[in-house]
């Protein structure tokens, strides 16, 4: 028995006579009597009897009326929330994005959710590597990293570009206050917190070699790949950091003091990471469009 026969059957049943159950259906009335003849015959019982001109379900036909009027309507149920995950407007989207990068995400989480309420979002942080290979992995749909990105399999599209600045606490008097700019001399003199990836070269082997062009040695006091761990620490007094302006997001700036760096050439770039050799979900689609409008 498929589910087209049950729908077959519980339409002769409401309209009670084949030909009005057959216009319904939009087919013709000889080969909609002989699906109920044959599913009569598959079940083993009468489950229709003609009284006067209609239809009319014998006692086993009822229970098939029943129980097939919650079977279509469940089926009819699960067909509309595959087609709506398909068309991205149910399901879940997995979003990978390395702290360094969240600036980007609430206004368009916000307007994805106003146009897409039934979607689900799961964030997963961590670094381009990590991120990188849960794309691979399936277990996340897109990802916002910063460069250097890895660069196996995927597709790049980049947001913007920007440049490390120093950050110190607004109560330290290392620099002056009123000052706009610090030089990579300077800030070699002062103790220094580093971004550290885990795996594979990022903004900390940039700065190194920056320092390296300038002749300098720095002072680097700790690393750690978080970077909400080191502004913390930044926050503290403890020393300075070089990062692009955008990590601060999660911090409030009144509590840092921002210096640009004058002789610092370094650019990273924050992009969408998507895999290259599959097509992404609808609902991942949705969400890049709104990122990069």
């Amino acid at each position: 028995m498929e589910i087209r026969h049950v729908r077959y059957f519980v339409t002769v049943v409401q309209e009670g006579q084949i030909t009005t159950a057959a216009q319904k259906l939009n087919m013709a009335q000889p080969p909609l009597s002989q699906q109920i003849r044959r599913l009569e015959k598959e079940l083993g019982t009468q489950l229709l009897v003609r009284v006067g001109k209609k239809f009319l379900p014998t006692e086993a036909g009822e229970l098939l009326y029943e129980r097939g009027i919650e079977l279509l309507k469940e089926f009819d149920d699960v067909v509309d929330i595959v087609k709506d995950t398909g068309e991205g407007l149910r399901g879940t989207l997995q979003i990978g994005c390395v702290k360094s990068c969240f600036i980007h995400l609430p206004a368009t989480i916000r307007s994805f959710h106003e146009q897409w309420p039934n979607v689900h979002i799961q964030i997963l942080s961590g670094d381009p590597f990590q991120l990188a290979a849960s794309i691979h992995d399936r277990e996340i749909d897109v990802a916002l990293v910063r460069s250097p990105h890895p660069q196996d399999q995927l597709h790049f599209t980049s947001l913007d570009e920007e440049e490390p600045f120093y950050f110190i606490t607004a109560k330290h008097q290392w620099i002056a206050t009123n000052r706009q700019t610090v030089t990579m001399k300077e800030i070699a003199g002062l103790p220094l917190f580093a971004l550290h990836r885990v795996k594979g070269i990022g903004i900390y082997e940039l700065v190194h070699e920056a320092f390296k062009h300038h002749g300098l040695t720095p002072n680097y006091i700790c690393e750690s790949p978080d970077a909400t761990t080191l502004l913390t620490l930044v926050e503290s007094g403890l020393g300075g950091i070089m990062l692009p302006e955008a990590v601060l997001s999660t911090f409030s700036k009144e509590n840092f003091s921002i210096y640009r760096i004058t002789d610092c050439h370094v650019t990273t770039t924050t992009a969408l990471i998507t895999p290259k050799d599959r097509h992404i979900s609808r609902a991942a689609q949705h969400f890049k469009d709104l990122l990069v409008q």
